[in-house]
């Protein structure tokens, strides 16, 4: 559903006319069908954003998109609100809405279904189906009567959306029919809401078959399972959205692969039966073994290797890309099939460069993976409830192989197999503080613009005991009684809307101002863990992605909420105001995505 020239040309006339309606005369069907306030909305053709705005002054999240440009920018001018979240987007494909890593209590489709070409309906709505979380609600309105042609309009049906529905187990809630509200003779509405049990679409039964069921040779069928789990949960930020799948860097599953089986392989685990012992894992090589004194900290996004080391890396991930396909990758199957579930394209491999860096670029050089779209969304957000389930899978997996081998092995496997999250260390980001004292500048607490004293933490903004996050964007200086009150809560959405100047003047102070190789690691960590929709992102949009990702932490965690108890009088600044130590001004930094 593309961009329809009419409400480009009549956007203003438009937005009145919708903005003369009241939501709750609108969807007076809908009110008693609506999540708890707290939920997120997606609000698909959101017009002049009068549904939007009701959401979110009754408390919920939005993220309201349209094809019109024209009809956004009315939209944003009628309802300023940081818990509207505005996006240029549309069905098909929804690329942008699917890369914000989000699932929604309600998506409403308000007098857009029959905007929707017929030959783009079913994969349509099954794009909704993969947006909507468990017991979530789909509600659209089909306009019943002859289509206006000059509006792009097709006939819809009831009774077509009820078999599309049924195509991706989402059942139909209740339907309602209403006069048109505007007064025409020849308009009625049907009014339709679509729910989803469990997933939706099978993801979760799959996993759990593939985990607990699938015949297993070796480990390395639930390390896979595992390591997609883990990109999809701190480094999803990397990944790239087609229409049915995720497409993830090899490089990137090659290295989740290194890292996770590097401490089980030194410490002499077996991850294959006895009887298979005497050839060892394929890709344990000796660029395996040349790597022992690396530790799995350090194979991190950002981070620089030469020499020896460089070319021991390179190529132990290409022996592992190569492991990857023709083992796990080939015999993970659908169930009743000998097609594989995930799909991998090999590049051939390019020469090591002098200075090796971890970035995208290196890690997309080995190639493609891809992931169904519906079991990228199923890992995305329930790695709570799936990953402790792999875990436990692997460690039984271990000690059956092990026999009476090694003494107290599920305890080793367990405190072998915990990810390796970068330390909790604060000291860079507090030197940082130190350092601009010195240089006679002073520091703010980002949560209330007071002036810090000598008392002061720097802690990360999302809680680090529920997304372990070293990252230098995460790391925050507070006033050390307001980080008290903030302990493991998350920041409001309007909190970190007040705190993104003071923020953003804290990373140009501390990191981005600390010459070329600390800013584009900066931003390199902010790409792998954010959910960034821009090649080339500067300062705000991490700041828009730290929004998104918040929602998303809200949801999937159910983490407490922080608002902080004073806020201070200092002045808001603009990002023209911020600048590095030198006097140039806050500037974008080209990432290659």
């Amino acid at each position: 559903m593309t961009s329809i020239p009419y409400y480009e040309q009549h956007a203003a006339r438009l937005a009145g006319q919708y903005e003369s309606l009241a939501f709750e005369d609108v969807h007076a069907g809908l009110l008693d069908a609506l999540p708890a306030p707290g939920g997120t909305v997606l609000d698909v053709g959101a017009g002049s954003g009068r549904d939007a705005a009701w959401f979110a002054a009754n408390g919920y999240d939005v993220v309201a998109v349209d094809p019109s440009d024209a009809m956004l920018a009315q939209a944003r001018r009628l309802h300023p609100s940081d818990r509207i979240h505005w996006l240029s987007d549309s069905l098909p494909d929804l690329a942008k809405v699917r890369r914000l890593g989000l699932n929604f209590d309600l998506i409403l489709l308000s007098a857009v279904w029959m905007h929707i070409p017929p030959a783009d309906r079913e994969r349509s709505l099954r794009k909704l189906a993969t947006l909507l979380a468990p017991k979530g609600r789909i509600a659209i309105s089909l306009r019943l009567g002859a289509p206006d042609t000059e509006r792009a309009m097709h006939e819809v049906s009831l009774l077509e959306l009820s078999a599309l529905a049924q195509r991706f187990g989402l059942r139909m809630v209740r339907t309602s029919d209403s006069q048109d509200r505007l007064g025409r003779a020849d308009v009625s509405w049907t009014n339709v809401v679509l729910g989803l049990p469990d997933d939706g679409l099978g993801a979760l039964p799959l996993l759990r078959h593939l985990i607990l069921v699938d015949e297993k040779a070796s480990t390395y069928k639930i390390a896979l399972l595992r390591v997609i789990a883990r990109i999809a949960d701190t480094a999803s930020g990397l990944a790239r959205y087609e229409s049915e799948s995720v497409v993830l860097p090899l490089g990137l599953v090659s290295l989740f692969w290194l890292r996770m089986y590097k401490p089980l392989i030194e410490n002499q685990l077996p991850q294959m039966p006895a009887s298979r012992l005497g050839t060892g894992p394929g890709f344990v090589t000796d660029n395996f073994h040349a790597l022992r004194s690396v530790t799995t900290v350090e194979l991190g996004i950002g981070s620089m290797f030469a020499g020896d080391t460089a070319r021991h890396l390179h190529r132990s991930l290409s022996e592992i890309s190569q492991v990857i396909r023709d083992m796990p990758a080939k015999y993970l199957r659908w169930p009743s099939s000998d097609r594989p579930i995930f799909e991998i394209t090999r590049r051939r491999q390019m020469s090591t460069p002098q200075q090796l860096r971890i970035d995208d670029a290196f890690l997309w050089s080995f190639g493609d993976f891809r992931v169904p779209l519906e079991v990228w969304q199923a890992l995305t957000h329930y790695n709570v409830w799936i990953e402790p389930v792999l875990v436990a899978e692997w460690v039984r997996l271990i000690e059956a192989y092990s026999g009476n081998r090694v003494p107290d092995v599920r305890m080793l496997a367990h405190r072998l197999l915990a990810w390796a999250d970068p330390v909790r260390d604060t000291s860079f980001a507090r030197a940082a503080v130190e350092r601009i004292r010195a240089e006679g500048k002073p520091v703010y607490c980002v949560w209330t613009g007071a002036r810090l004293r000598d008392e002061y933490d720097v802690d990360h903004c999302f809680p680090f005991s529920a997304w372990p996050c070293g990252d230098a964007w995460n790391l925050m200086p507070s006033a050390r009684n307001i980080n008290i009150q903030k302990s493991n809560r998350l920041v409001t959405q309007a909190a970190l809307e007040r705190a993104s100047d003071w923020i953003t003047a804290w990373w140009a102070d501390a990191f981005l101002g600390q010459g070329e190789a600390q800013r584009q690691r900066f931003f390199l960590e902010a790409a792998q863990t954010l959910p960034l929709l821009v090649a080339s992102p500067g300062t705000a949009d991490i700041i828009d992605a730290m929004k998104m990702h918040r929602i998303r932490l809200s949801k999937d965690q159910g983490l407490r909420p922080w608002e902080p108890g004073e806020v201070g009088n200092r002045k808001r600044m603009t990002t023209s105001e911020l600048a590095f130590p030198d006097g140039s001004a806050v500037k974008e930094l080209p990432v290659n995505r």
